[in-house]
């Protein structure tokens, strides 16, 4: 009778696949941490953050067959979950998704800020970039951003602007536009920017720098103005405004959305996430999500987000400190 395999060759080929099965695993926990994903954001549930994380957390998932979990941890504008994330260990599994100023404002108002933007993280993904509008109401009878800088100028401090709190994205981004076009106007925080377009509406501010998904509805109503808009879909959503950039130079803002990893995570590592994260900014059904908070996905590599910080940090320090703007 005839073998097609020698017993002695064919214990040796079984020892080899057993071998290499035996492998497989090492090899998957090269190519991937064993364990779970934790994105650790600092908004509270159902918030813009927790909707990017919870993303964030789902497609990571999808991509390497292992749990993925948002992890809450809200207060002190981000500085809790950004210190979480610095203190934990660089494997990979643990991410911060934030807004811009938990990196390029939080480190001028807290003097005990317990983490360094630049030192305790590795840029991880750029996730995208909010367009915003400046609105007014129409109380002031401004039709043009040109006769409301006519307006400011004539009555120094005399127009209150709202935002959505003190050092929030609404109010730097609109001292930013006070200094560079010199004006003076009154800031009156709220907390949020629901509070804030609630207070526009009633004629009790002014003039406010929000969001186009949260300003549109009430910009198609007729009870605000949009004067001037920025970001990257500024010009198609508002094909007849001025762009900020078109009033200074240095107004080329948007506020945008990153994702972190602690500062000893391999580059390998935080490559791999780059391309992970990368190609689910790429699917229709992110994209979609996104854009229903204003949101243009931003596909790029982790230097561009550090580009991103070091530029900001250098924009926005001067600003907060002429404001004196500290919290202790």
């Amino acid at each position: 009778m005839r073998h097609s395999c020698h017993p002695t060759r064919r214990s040796a080929l079984l020892q080899l696949a057993a071998g290499a099965a035996a492998l497989c695993p090492s090899l998957q926990t090269l190519a991937q941490p064993a364990g779970t994903y934790r994105v650790v954001v600092g908004s509270p549930p159902g918030a813009l953050g927790d909707v990017l994380a919870r993303l964030v957390a789902q497609k990571l998932g999808e991509a390497t067959g292992q749990p993925a979990i948002a992890d809450n941890k809200p207060g002190a504008a981000g500085a809790i979950a950004a210190d979480t994330v610095a203190k934990s260990a660089g494997d990979g599994r643990t991410l911060l998704v934030y807004p811009d100023a938990v990196m390029v404002v939080n480190p001028f108002v807290y003097p005990k800020l317990p983490y360094d933007p630049l030192k305790d993280f590795q840029p991880v993904a750029l996730l995208g970039k909010a367009s915003f509008a400046l609105i007014v109401s129409p109380k002031l009878n401004v039709k043009t951003i040109a006769e409301f800088v006519q307006l400011a100028k004539s009555q120094p401090k005399a127009i209150n602007f709202g935002s959505g709190g003190a050092g929030h994205p609404t109010h730097m981004v609109m001292e930013l536009l006070n200094q560079r076009l010199g004006i003076q106007l009154t800031h009156v925080p709220y907390k949020g920017t629901s509070p804030s377009i609630q207070a526009l509406l009633a004629g009790d501010v002014g003039a406010m720098i929000t969001g186009v998904v949260e300003a549109m509805p009430h910009i198609k109503a007729g009870t605000v103005l949009p004067l001037a808009a920025s970001g990257p879909a500024a010009k198609e959503i508002f094909p007849a405004l001025p762009q900020f950039k078109d009033l200074h130079e240095d107004l080329d803002v948007s506020v945008w959305f990153g994702v972190s990893a602690p500062a000893a995570t391999p580059r390998d590592v935080v490559s791999r996430l780059n391309a992970q994260i990368n190609r689910a900014l790429a699917e229709p059904d992110v994209q979609k999500r996104l854009s229903e908070f204003g949101i243009t996905p931003a596909p790029s590599a982790p230097a561009e987000l550090e580009r991103l910080v070091k530029q900001d940090l250098a924009r926005f320090g001067p600003l907060v400190k002429s404001l004196g703007l500290v919290v202790n």
